[in-house]
């Protein structure tokens, strides 16, 4: 059993009308930098105990018109603590920044402890022993999105941390401020117009919350595993048919292309809506600099983007083939664009719409040529039934029009992707699909995963369920076969009812499973159990779609036995990330 040591733990505090103390000027530059960040959280510095009138000079200058700053020249007291708080903490400072020199620990030491008897927060500057809180290098959005970042490596190094953070941000598309402004204006005026309703009629207080939604403003404890739970399509209550533009907004905020969602807009949660919108190329080299300059308000140029169309009907530039239109269903794999397949990518390039499904991952996007029209499906919780008619009737229309469609599905067509309905579909509308296998998340996920779906003497046979079938009911449990691996797809949002069902129909409930989400993506995660914990695992851990379940012996052939000794208080072991080799795809293609 690997052992971790106690990690502090990270939260982001409100300070307003806080009371923070910062005692000396050691480092100027760092109580300089402490009042700065004190004022931008909305609370008022108190400078005591500076260390030099040079330090007293700079500062004043610095902050003589800043009405909530206070400066005391004279030395430190003890009783500094209780005196010069908010009266309604009765005068005991909320927080205490230390920066004093190694000459005087002994007032460091002091100041520390009292501020532990008094449970006031305490940090002393370069003196971690001394402390019981510590900053975080933090990056905040200039634009004032409220987007902030922070790294800590927890002592391994401040300069690591800041380089990482450095890291982090430079991954983000360039308009990631209007991103957040832009989710975050529509969050609050579905909150507003909806949500109060259901305030007001009490629906909220019986059957839905806003944290079940992924609203609140406590990112820990939203409760992630509730995100894909089922709607019945057909058969949803008044209070879900009233929220039903914030579930599609909480879906688009995690499937959708994140440089585009700043061009979202409220009327595109409306099911009937036709709204058009241009938005940046995904695979534009020059889209990470460029996406700079579109925003809500400026229309993105149409000569020079793709029509990305984010579950709305958009008007194609002009027919850019003559005659009869044709259409492929193409598998593009699991998420890693490594497992596209060469004739999923020579469609992908060579299409001139593409109708993608929402699991489609970005990577796999961003292949999509500069000017070619994408559409993503709106298969949204309550909504999926109604959402496949709409894509349907897109293809046929644009076949008509003379088109290539290409109809972009995540794993493989015929593996739960509803490619045989569409086969038949478009058929007997007189358009016969080319049909490009791709590999399916069923098996591609064992071996991303280090489980061997098959091994002598372990497991002889291979069995692909799903948790959910048509109109949302539970399929018949399958026998239970010791030698074989059972894959079930769309199911950890129901896994309570799952595996109920499988353990009274005769399972071992002690046999290894693994959840394994966003298998080939970067931020794969693998979490290995027992049968009997997946429930209480997938509540603990949340969720991160798209994912599944392999139960099964193989699902611990290939590990180590000492992290896999699963008790009531150790319920589970996680594996984070896959790492991919690096592709040139445009030059497989010449």
């Amino acid at each position: 059993m690997v052992v971790f040591e106690p990690l502090p733990l990270i939260t982001a505090s409100v300070s307003i009308d806080e009371h923070h103390l910062i005692i000396g000027t050691h480092s100027c530059p760092q109580s300089i930098k402490k009042i700065k960040t004190t004022i931008a959280a909305g609370a008022t510095p108190i400078l005591i105990n500076p260390s030099h009138e040079s330090h007293i000079k700079e500062i004043s200058s610095i902050f003589l018109n800043e009405s909530g700053f206070q400066l005391a020249t004279r030395g430190f007291q003890l009783s500094d603590l209780t005196t010069l708080g908010r009266t309604q903490v009765q005068r005991v400072v909320d927080r205490v920044f230390i920066n004093l020199s190694p000459e005087e620990t002994p007032l460091t030491r002091k100041i520390y402890e009292q501020c532990v008897k008094l449970r006031i927060p305490v940090n002393a500057f370069q003196r971690p022993e001394y402390s019981t809180f510590h900053m975080i290098p933090t990056f905040t959005d200039p634009k004032g999105s409220g987007l902030q970042i922070a790294v800590t490596t927890n002592g391994r190094g401040y300069i690591l941390a800041n380089r990482i953070k450095r890291e982090i941000v430079n991954k983000l598309p360039s308009n990631i401020s209007q991103v957040v402004t832009n989710m975050g204006a529509i969050r609050d005026q579905i909150i507003h117009e909806d949500h109060e309703i259901l305030l007001r009629e009490k629906y909220l207080k019986t059957e839905l919350s806003r944290d079940k939604l992924g609203y609140g403003l406590d990112d820990d404890t939203w409760e992630s595993h509730k995100f894909n739970r089922l709607i019945k399509e057909f058969e949803m209550t008044n209070a879900e048919q009233k929220l039903k533009r914030t579930r599609w907004l909480s879906q688009i905020m995690e499937y959708y292309p994140l440089n585009q969602l700043a061009n979202v807009t409220l009327d595109q949660l409306d099911e009937n809506s036709h709204t058009p919108i241009n938005l940046p190329s995904p695979n534009n080299p020059d889209n990470h600099e460029n996406s700079q300059s579109i925003n809500p308000e400026t229309p993105a140029n149409t000569e020079n983007n793709s029509e990305v169309q984010l579950g709305v009907h958009l008007r194609s530039k002009s027919p850019n083939s003559i005659g009869k239109g044709r259409i492929s269903l193409v598998g593009s794999g699991p998420g890693s664009v490594s497992m596209l397949t060469l004739g999923a990518l020579h469609e992908i390039k060579t299409a001139d719409i593409i109708l993608a499904d929402k699991l489609v991952p970005q990577a796999v996007l961003d292949l999509i040529p500069q000017g070619t029209e994408t559409f993503i499906a709106r298969k949204f919780p309550g909504n999926a039934e109604h959402a496949q008619e709409e894509l349907l009737q897109l293809g046929l229309d644009s076949l008509k029009q003379g088109k290539k469609v290409v109809r972009l599905k995540q794993g493989d067509p015929y593996i739960f992707g509803r490619g045989g309905e569409e086969y038949l579909f478009f058929t007997q509308n007189g358009f016969e699909p080319l049909v490009l296998p791709g590999l399916s998340s069923s098996l591609a996920s064992t071996v991303v995963s280090k489980i061997p779906a098959t091994q002598r003497a372990i497991a002889d046979q291979v069995l692909v369920c799903t948790g959910t079938g048509r109109k949302g009911a539970l399929p018949v449990a399958p026998e239970f076969v010791p030698t074989r691996t059972t894959v079930f797809l769309m199911a950890l949002h129901r896994s309570d009812v799952l595996i109920k069902t499988l353990i009274d129909a005769g399972w071992d409930k002690n046999v290894p499973a693994a959840i394994v989400e966003r298998a080939s993506c970067p931020d794969q995660r693998v979490t290995r159990t027992l049968l009997r914990y997946v429930p209480a695992t997938i509540e603990e851990i949340g969720s991160r779609p798209p994912g599944l379940l392999v139960v099964g012996h193989a699902v611990n052939a290939l590990i180590n036995d000492s992290n896999l000794q699963f008790t009531e208080a150790s319920k589970y072991y996680i594996e984070e990330g896959y790492h991919e080799f690096e592709m040139n795809f445009d030059n497989l293609l010449h």
